[in-house]
């Protein structure tokens, strides 16, 4: 299973700015569904990874204490009109689903007071 975003930052060693304890390297993700996270690039793309690229996030289960847990690592670069044709889709799909939502309150649920 697999996850779609955009690459809004890198955080490498190669940036004067960034310190880590080890080579690794990592980008913050916009995904598909407005959700933001920093995730672990695979070592073979590290050098490639930048800016503005559409990338594959691994979501496949992992299960290290039991439960299950997403791997969430970068696994493909997609560029051009691959990159720009995937996103797409997904983010009008997804844009969809929020008008129906909002347009029929199906999936909305109340607000729930923890104040009594």
């Amino acid at each position: 299973m697999y996850h779609i975003g955009k690459v809004i930052m890198v955080f490498s060693q190669k940036d004067k700015n960034v310190e880590g304890a080890d080579s690794s390297v990592q980008a913050m993700v916009n995904m598909w569904d407005e959700n933001m996270i920093v995730i672990e690039v695979e070592a073979r793309l590290a050098e490639k990874i930048k800016k503005e690229d559409i990338v594959l996030v691994d979501y496949s289960p992992m299960f290290p204490s039991g439960q299950p847990v997403p791997k969430m690592s970068i696994t493909k670069i997609l560029r051009g009109e691959t990159g720009k044709k995937a996103l797409n889709e997904y983010e009008t799909l997804y844009k969809k689903r929020k008008k129906e939502i909002k347009n029929t309150g199906i999936g909305v649920r109340e607000q729930q007071s923890y104040v009594r």
